[in-house]
């Protein structure tokens, strides 16, 4: 049985599971845990290192053999979404950058038609879609080179802090996803508290669970060396927190605080979601709680002539898609 309250998850575990829990924890003093972080910050953070140490390192900490079998702390929690369905859609978001040409025309005011707009960055429904396996070279937070994940956040404003835009008048499209159906996916924003075990055996769980996913989700320095980035995040997600059989994980945002991004691994992403439409917008300003930005155009696929139409932001198709549902409207004052 599983009660959520705030942002601790109370779970009930199996004889086997709570012996191996109990017997994993009485191994490690606190000491033994420190000791763990330290010997992976030195292994896999301060020195420049091979994909296989940084990979073997994380590998091997915390195993315990209890019976015979390899055991180790793993925080694999697994939730099936409320929401999701046609008529109760998830929304996700994603940014990308406009970096190359925008083509418009004017009208005898000097007033731009939004119906004129041509981006090179975006001219097919492949281009709002996750990056083709083949051209991702290097690791990420949650991949391989050669893998392909759709990274999301719940909230614009969050996907935006993602992408870390902070020059005035930026110009960035953001992407509106909406779920086909409910998902099946892990989550790392939550602790699971199991009642099985003691107070002190949950609190070591929640030490050894608090630094995983630090050391997952956060922002690596600039300094930090650029053909290793990420592979020590991706080895963590795949070892303590990503299941065999989920859709996807959510995991909070290191740019912003009680925010929460969602990603989708490569073999359920086009069966989850469904593309609604991006808006094109204008980076303003940033303050300390929130972020500026003017949207002057959205975009929409138009199947029969194989193209993006633009329309204005206040135009009835543009109401009618990003105005019309309650949930979304507010998600995207947000």
């Amino acid at each position: 049985m599983i009660n959520t309250n705030n942002n601790f998850v109370y779970a009930d575990l199996d004889s086997y599971q709570t012996y191996a829990w109990k017997y994993l924890l009485q191994s490690f003093t606190l000491n033994d845990i420190n000791k763990n972080f330290e010997s992976y910050r030195s292994s896999c953070l301060s020195h420049s290192n091979t994909f296989n140490l940084i990979k073997n390192n994380i590998k091997n900490m915390f195993n315990v053999i209890y019976k015979e079998e390899k055991f180790y702390p793993h925080f694999k929690h697994s939730i099936i979404s409320e929401m999701g369905g046609t008529n109760q859609p998830l929304y996700f978001f994603r940014i990308r950058k406009i970096e190359n040409g925008v083509h418009f025309n004017s009208d005898n005011n000097n007033k731009i038609i939004p119906e004129s707009f041509v981006f090179e960055d975006i001219q097919k429904t492949s281009d709002v879609w996750e990056k083709p396996s083949f051209l991702v070279n290097h690791y990420q937070r949650l991949s391989k080179p050669q893998e392909s994940v759709l990274y999301t956040s719940l909230m614009p404003s969050t996907a935006i802090l993602e992408m870390d835009i902070n020059q005035d008048n930026s110009l960035f499209f953001l992407i509106v996803y909406k779920s086909k159906r409910k998902i099946v996916y892990n989550d790392c924003c939550n602790f699971v508290y199991y009642n099985n075990l003691s107070e002190e055996e949950n609190m070591k769980r929640y030490i050894i669970f608090d630094f995983l996913r630090n050391e997952f989700t956060r922002i690596l320095p600039k300094t930090y060396y650029s053909e290793n980035q990420y592979c020590a995040a991706e080895a963590i997600s795949k070892k303590f927190f990503i299941s065999d059989d989920t859709e996807g994980i959510q995991y909070p945002s290191a740019r912003g605080i009680k925010q929460y991004n969602f990603a989708f691994f490569s073999n359920s992403i086009h069966n989850c979601l469904e593309f609604v439409g991006l808006r094109c917008c204008k980076f303003i300003n940033r303050n300390e709680i929130e972020t500026n930005h003017k949207v002057f155009a959205d975009g929409f696929w138009n199947e029969t002539l194989e193209k993006f139409e633009y329309y204005s932001p206040y135009s009835d198709k543009s109401k009618q898609v990003f105005g019309d549902n309650i949930l979304l409207d507010i998600l995207m004052s947000k």
